[in-house]
């Protein structure tokens, strides 16, 4: 059996350089961690401004892995445009998730959670010193 990774990105699209950030999270399956990175600016001004790594819990991992299988065969064109980006690339196919898929935000959140149940304040207190 393969083993799985998951990359889960958010990028708050587009704002003035002082407030532009994005991080990502890789889940490795066969290693069972988590790599957490956060970077702050745009392009050429962008600084990575926190980078950890953590376990986390391979069976929820498993059960997100199905619903996220699921969310892949179930995919349509949303209308919306602009604000902030959110994806997951599960071995190097990438799921966008819209501002109107429910569903999708809800995978997505869970994911963050698997990493942190803290994830939004870590992430606060890092761009908000």
């Amino acid at each position: 059996m393969k083993a799985n990774k998951v990359i889960v990105s958010f990028n708050n699209g587009s704002v003035p350089p002082q407030y532009a950030y994005r991080y990502q999270i890789i889940f490795s399956e066969q290693e069972g961690d988590a790599e957490m990175k956060l970077f702050k600016g745009y392009d050429t001004d962008e600084k990575m401004i926190l980078s950890e790594s953590k376990k986390f819990n391979i069976e929820i991992f498993q059960k997100l892995l199905s619903l996220l299988e699921k969310k892949e065969n179930s995919e349509k064109p949303s209308n919306m445009t602009g604000g902030s980006q959110k994806s997951i690339d599960i071995n190097a196919k990438k799921i966008m998730i819209e501002a109107d898929d429910e569903a999708g935000i809800s995978l997505f959140n869970r994911f963050l959670y698997l990493y942190s149940p803290d994830f939004l304040n870590l992430i606060n207190k890092n761009i908000n010193p």
